[in-house]
């Protein structure tokens, strides 16, 4: 899967949330990474937002 780096914006609809999790990526091999997140969310839609480098 070839990753292609995009900026702009993006606005959502409204989305009614409970939580908030932040996470950090973690290396999974040398062409992947992931992040770990609850049982709860399995199944679920989630949305991964990249902050830029600063």
């Amino acid at each position: 899967m070839a990753v292609k780096k995009t900026s702009g914006r993006l606005i959502l609809q409204e989305i009614k949330f409970d939580q908030v999790y932040s996470r950090k990526v973690h290396k999974c091999n040398d062409r992947a990474g992931k992040i770990t997140l609850p049982v709860e969310l399995i199944g679920k839609k989630v949305y991964v937002v990249v902050e830029p480098e600063s």
